[in-house]
């Protein structure tokens, strides 16, 4: 496990790194550094395999957020747009789209055409202004947000003003410290925490976590399902990806190619797949659908 002056256990059960970077550090790096320098999961560039998975990640949120709340369609802001994988999706899908972000060079690489719906800059500033001006979204989607800043709590706490009556925020974070991971570390499969990386990444949730977070600030968790478990790979040592950082792209294209192939038999089963890793703490990432406090 972490040092215990490295990583904060907050009482919901989610986890911080102790020492944070300062507010302008942190937005200078997501401006001038964080897509130009493929961080993450960002890249210059993907095989055509990789953006239909991209784009097999956004179709199964907006599933996800009908089945949920028994319709679809609307008003949606994200949150955090990035890349626009999800408002393109979302637009497809016959939404009406706004999106915030701090950096405008991932959306101006492969979605340029969304440019003019999303605000760049500060997320919590650009948020209250939209607050200020009435503006009202059935859906409000964060996905991969709350790992980056410095308060998601108080980032929460805002999104019941922009939700309309019957609306719903969709959420994604990494599954840390989930009970595979302790399981991989403690049976010195890893050497290390690698999910604990600032400055990217500041908080850490997994599923009772995120839950229970939830819960106290009022949300009511409507549904709950988990991406493919590539952290499974640790525990072979051919696929080890941590062990071994050369097996970190084929275990990536392998995941992507089991998670093509499950999509076809329909986004009801595959959905359902997600519902059931998400029920058992499994899955690299969590994403759940929650009403807001009435």
């Amino acid at each position: 496990m972490a040092a215990p002056d490295t990583v904060t256990i907050h009482p919901d059960g989610w986890r911080s790194v102790a020492a944070k970077p300062t507010p302008e550090a942190l937005k200078a790096f997501y401006a001038r550094e964080y897509f130009q320098a493929s961080h993450g999961t960002y890249a210059a560039d993907y095989t055509a395999t990789e953006r239909a998975h991209r784009a097999l990640t956004a179709d199964t949120l907006l599933a996800a957020v009908a089945k949920a709340r028994g319709l679809a369609g609307g008003r949606l802001l994200e949150v955090g747009c990035g890349e626009g994988w999800l408002l393109a999706a979302a637009e497809g899908a016959g939404y009406e789209v706004r999106g915030l972000d701090s950096s405008e060079d991932g959306l101006k690489r492969f979605h340029p055409a969304l440019l003019a719906r999303v605000t760049f800059g500060d997320a919590f500033e650009n948020l209250e202004r939209l607050i200020d001006d009435g503006a009202c979204f059935e859906v409000v989607a964060l996905e991969h947000v709350l790992e980056h800043v410095l308060d998601p709590e108080a980032l929460l706490r805002r999104l019941p003003r922009l939700i309309a009556p019957g609306g719903a925020a969709a959420i994604t974070v990494p599954n840390d410290f989930s009970p595979l991971q302790r399981l991989a570390h403690e049976s010195g499969l890893i050497d290390r925490e690698f999910w604990v990386a600032p400055p990217q990444h500041l908080n850490y949730f997994d599923a009772p976590s995120l839950r229970q977070f939830l819960t106290r600030l009022g949300f009511e968790v409507r549904l709950g399902y988990a991406s493919f478990p590539i952290d499974w790979f640790l525990f072979h040592p051919g696929s080890n990806y941590v062990a071994n950082p050369a097996a970190g792209k084929p275990a990536h294209r392998a995941r992507m190619a089991i998670d093509l192939m499950l999509a076809e038999q329909g986004m009801e089963a595959y959905l359902a797949l997600g519902e059931a890793l998400y029920g058992c703490g499994a899955g690299r990432s969590l994403t759940v659908i929650a009403a807001p406090p009435a």
